[in-house]
This record gives C-alpha cells, sequence and structure tokens, in this order.
C-alpha cells in the first residue's frame, strides 16, 4: 500500500519529453513509487488524491529570488537597475529602514506565494544574512531550498569576507534543516585579483555551489573589463571560479566564445526574463547557451523587480520575448518546462533526484488545474496541446495542490495550519513603513 495515491491526472515529465500520460502516482516514504497507466484507487493508499480534470507535473524550481524584498513591489517601478542603485543607495535597500523580523516576514510571504504557485524549491539571494531565521523561513513554508550567504558579512564592506567559524555555522544550520549552503559571490563592480583569489579559497574550502550576478547590465560588464582587462566570464575562468558549481544569474551579455567556455567548464545560468525586460537590462541569449549544452535554469529574481515569484508567468514571457527577437522557432514549450522543472535540479546535480516524475526520485508534484475556461480544449492524443496549455494559459493560481517530499503542503490552493493573513498584514504594515518614508 502506498502512502499517497495521486489518481486520474494527465501526467507530464521531461523524461518522456512531455508526452501526456492519464494515470497515477503512487508515493511512498517521500518518494515516488510508482507513475503509470494504472488506475490506483482510494484503497491503494492511506491518503487518495483525486486528479481527474488536472495536470500532474514536476514541481517548479525557483532558481534566484530574493525573498527580502517581499515587502517592496512596487517600489522601483520605471528604473533602471543603475538608478536604483543611486536611489536606494541612501538607506541601504531599505535595510536601515526594517528589522531582521520584517525580512523574516518578507521572506515567509515570498516563499508561500512561491509555493502556492507551484514552487517547490528556492534558491534565496540573500543581501544580508538572517542567521539561523534564513533555515527557519524555509522550514516554516516547506519549501527545498539553497540559502546564499554572501561571502561578505556585509556587502558594503568588500573585504569583509566570512570566517571560517561563520562559514562553518552556516553550513551546519543548512544540514541541520535539510537545505542546500549556497555562497553567493563578488558582483563585477567589486571585481579585483584579490578578492576573487580570497573568493576561490572560501569556495574550495567549503566544497559549497556559489552564485553571482553575471553580465546583467553593460556598466557591470564594463565595470569588470575596466578593473581586470577582460570581460567578466573570462576574468572568473582566469581566477578558478568558472566551474561546474558555478550558477551565474542573468548572463545577458555574453559572446560566443564566452558561451563555449561556460559550456566546457559545466557552468550554469539562471535566467530571470521578466527581471530584464522590466528594468531593461537585455535580451540574454538563452537559445545560444541551449544549443551549446549549458545547463539554463529559470527564476523570478525579486519582488521589486519582477513583481511576481509565479515561475508560470517566466516560461510563457521567455518563449514569447524570444519568439520576437529569433522567430517563432526559437524556443518550444518543451524548453521552457526543462528551465522550470529538471534544469533547476542540475544546477546544484539532483537531476537524479529531482525534476521529472520517475519511480524512486523525491516525490515533488504539483497539480495543475485543467478544467477552467482558460485551460479549454485540453488534448492528449495525436494533437495533444497540454505542455502548451501549462506554459501559454497555466499561471500560478491554477496550482491546486504541492507536493514536496509527499507531504502535501498545499491542498486545494491552501497551505494548511498557516496563517496567511497574519503574515500578509505583518509585511504590508513593513511596506508601508520603508517605503512610506521616501
Amino acid at each position: 500500500m502506498f502512502d499517497t495515491v495521486i489518481s486520474g491526472g494527465v501526467i507530464i515529465s521531461a523524461h518522456d519529453r512531455y508526452k501526456p500520460l492519464s494515470g497515477s502516482v503512487g508515493i511512498t516514504d517521500g518518494r515516488i513509487a510508482y507513475a503509470g497507466p494504472h488506475p490506483l484507487t482510494a484503497a491503494d493508499g492511506r491518503a487518495f488524491v483525486d486528479a481527474r480534470g488536472k495536470i500532474v507535473m514536476p514541481g517548479l524550481v525557483n532558481g534566484h529570488c530574493h525573498g527580502d524584498m517581499g515587502f517592496a513591489k512596487g517600489g522601483a517601478d520605471n528604473t533602471t537597475l543603475g538608478e536604483q542603485m543611486e536611489r536606494f543607495a541612501e538607506h541601504n535597500w531599505y535595510y536601515d529602514r526594517v528589522t531582521d523580523d520584517d525580512r523574516y516576514h518578507a521572506r515567509l510571504l515570498t516563499y508561500a506565494e512561491a509555493l502556492l504557485s507551484g514552487t517547490t524549491m528556492l534558491v534565496e539571494n540573500m543581501y544580508w544574512s538572517l542567521g539561523p531565521l534564513s533555515q527557519e523561513a524555509f522550514a516554516k513554508i516547506g519549501l527545498r531550498g539553497a540559502p546564499a550567504e554572501d561571502v561578505r558579512y556585509d556587502f558594503y564592506r568588500s573585504d569583509g569576507f566570512l570566517t571560517d567559524g561563520m562559514l562553518e555555522a552556516f553550513q551546519s544550520r543548512c544540514r541541520e534543516y535539510g537545505l542546500i549552503p549556497l555562497l553567493g559571490t563578488l558582483p563585477e563592480e567589486e571585481f579585483t585579483r584579490e578578492r576573487l583569489r580570497r573568493v576561490r579559497e572560501i569556495v574550495e574550502k567549503s566544497g559549497c555551489h556559489f552564485t553571482s550576478h553575471l553580465a546583467e547590465t553593460p556598466w557591470r560588464h564594463a565595470a569588470a573589463v575596466e578593473r581586470m582587462g577582460e570581460s567578466p566570464v573570462r576574468a572568473l575562468d582566469r581566477c578558478g571560479l568558472l566551474t561546474e558549481k558555478y550558477i551565474g544569474s542573468h548572463a545577458v551579455y555574453l559572446d560566443g566564445e564566452e558561451i563555449a567556455l561556460m559550456a566546457k567548464r559545466g557552468a550554469k545560468v539562471v535566467n530571470t526574463p521578466i527581471c530584464e525586460m522590466k528594468i531593461a537590462d537585455g535580451l540574454a541569449p538563452i537559445p545560444a547557451l541551449l544549443k551549446a549544452g549549458v545547463t539554463v535554469a529559470l527564476g523570478t529574481d525579486g519582488a521589486m523587480w519582477s513583481n511576481s515569484n509565479d515561475l508560470f508567468r517566466e516560461m510563457k514571457c521567455l518563449l514569447l520575448v524570444h519568439s520576437l527577437h529569433g522567430g517563432v522557432r526559437t524556443l518550444t514549450a518543451h524548453d521552457a518546462l526543462d528551465m522550470a522543472t529538471v534544469n533547476g535540479a542540475k544546477l546544484f546535480g539532483l537531476e537524479n533526484e529531482l525534476g521529472t516524475i520517475e519511480q524512486g526520485k523525491l516525490a515533488d508534484l504539483i497539480l495543475v488545474d485543467a478544467s477552467r475556461p482558460h485551460m479549454t480544449p485540453l488534448r492528449t492524443g495525436r494533437a495533444e496541446n497540454v505542455s502548451s496549455n501549462v506554459v501559454y494559459c497555466a499561471t500560478g493560481v491554477d496550482v491546486t495542490d504541492v507536493f514536496v517530499g509527499g507531504r502535501r503542503l498545499v491542498q486545494d490552493r491552501r497551505i494548511p495550519g498557516l496563517d496567511l493573513g497574519e503574515i500578509q498584514r505583518r509585511v504590508a504594515a513593513v511596506s508601508e513603513k520603508a517605503l512610506g518614508a521616501d
């Protein structure tokens, strides 16, 4: 007997190129024990989920998010990143106006929004550490996570690197909560050979994956060239930091040689298409990266830069912007689904554990309501359109149920046991305090 049976849904997954399968999933001990056409019933499991009229798919992976900014939606509309750097310097990106408890609740809101819209794993790019609260925020919501601790204890002090004790404490807390310890490294405007040497020492000693904002804007790219005499990608490679454990976010300004170098080194990329359009960063060469064999995943960035933590919106916008600039056959719905699921797992070498619906893998699954008018018709035969509907028609609001490690964290669009209304009220008050002071 299974712990949980999900029966009657249309299953799609990257491992068989999203071919729709009407069937069932059986979950035992947090893993997928069965996924196939057999019509499992309530008698086959201790818990039964009727998935008729729903699409069953892998949970989404958000590879780049700033949960601290959950209170700042609409706080930087119609401004570029460079303008924001100047505008928000006086209060350290609101840090001087909020408490750690404020930031903790902002993360809770961000993570709840992400979970409710189908995200089962999230990379948190922290501005400042929250200490144990960083891990507790993930545990409170139930998301799988990778909190990125900056290699500097204060990113306004570029040479204030973490001590061995700080690093060990961070990794220990992550292990305690079942999270992946990730390190955030330097932006290009802070590059020097000595600093990058120190970063390499830290990441090699820790064994952690590490990430940075990569070639996001022309001025950041130019800053690296001015400081290092070469582009950000080449500078990272020369300093031994372009490795299979490196995750570069945005990656907008890359040339062909750099793309080939990233593929050779096994470096990964996270693209945030809505953010990059909203603040006019530019259009990342995603088709070229994919063609070269670079693993590309998706992220939402923070609420200030995309206003939403809904990866369904990111998938659709990704396809539309590249269709406009490269032609209608540039990327497919399957490409977008790969980026939002299995490629997110590949960021951390977890593709054998996560990202597809296969026997033995961790049961990180979501159910998408396919019965509403905007999802109709849903075809599963020779002219099937299931992947197309998921990417072009669905949004996070259509997610009804979310399982992480077999635990049903979202049930009928609710997170049982979580007082989400209280979290929303707390964050609304923080938002008025922080943004109303301008």
